[in-house]
């Protein structure tokens, strides 16, 4: 129902860009610089998220790359009183070193800075993390769990139902969030873009699954780029974001 719902915009980043644009990645000094602009939009990201959560609202984020994740559960932290659990549908893990905020350590953070409880990774795709971060992984059972594409859809050793329902178990008892990468779905224009990762309909089920729960708090959906998509249907990636959008509004019986 429409009058369940507001749209509040975006968030206005553009002196962010333009400050980013002057600097190179592969200087050591000016990487420094760029990871303080994403800690400024940290700021900004978890502020409105917990408005909205201490307003008793569930925040639906589009859009950026991953590195929002971070603000995503500070913000409903922050609102709860407590660290809060997560779900993520990637291809990669984003809890890579604490090197400086970027988007493949949005989690790290979050769980080093303690508004991150428990998390786990739905789908992750063996070939994308490194053994650094795998071993890292397996000293953190107990706070973080991961099924992989490669066991569901190539070995067949694990059901894609089966594994919803273990990260559902192992999240359920807290508020959680549910994030969504794009570019874990084959052919999605994104900033990494696969050819092989679970279907569309699968990840509008994972979000429909999740969003049911009553403890699933927010939906965040990023690293979608339509501006990489060169073909004449470069508003079907919009078109996608909108069902996930309204699949996990119908999970919430809005």
């Amino acid at each position: 129902k429409g009058n369940y719902l507001l749209v509040l915009g975006k968030l206005n980043v553009t002196d962010l860009v333009e400050k980013a644009n002057l600097l190179d990645s592969n200087n050591k000094e000016h990487r420094k610089e760029l990871f303080k602009l994403v800690e400024q939009l940290d700021i900004e990201v978890s502020h409105i998220i917990h408005k909205i959560c201490n307003a008793g609202k569930i925040p639906i984020i589009v859009g950026g790359g991953h590195n929002n994740a971070y603000g995503n559960i500070k913000g409903l932290a922050l609102a709860k009183g407590k660290p809060v659990n997560a779900v993520n549908f990637d291809a990669h893990t984003d809890f890579r070193i604490l090197e400086g905020r970027h988007s493949g350590n949005g989690f790290s953070y979050a769980y080093e800075d303690g508004f991150l409880k428990k998390y786990f990774v739905f789908g992750l795709h063996e070939n994308f993390v490194s053994k650094s971060v795998f071993n890292t992984l397996k000293e953190l059972t107990s706070r973080v769990k991961y099924v992989t594409y490669e066991e569901v859809e190539v070995k067949r050793e694990k059901n894609f139902e089966s594994e919803l329902e273990n990260a559902l178990n192992f999240i359920k008892n807290e508020p959680f969030g549910v994030e969504l990468d794009l570019d874990a779905i084959p052919n999605i224009p994104s900033s990494a873009m696969t050819l092989s990762g679970f279907s569309v309909d699968k990840a509008r089920h994972y979000v429909y699954y999740f969003g049911k729960h009553q403890n699933a708090s927010y939906l965040h959906i990023c690293e979608g780029a339509p501006s990489l998509d060169d073909s004449k249907n470069n508003h079907l990636t919009g078109k996608l974001i909108a069902s996930l959008i309204t699949d996990f509004m119908k999970a919430k019986n809005c």
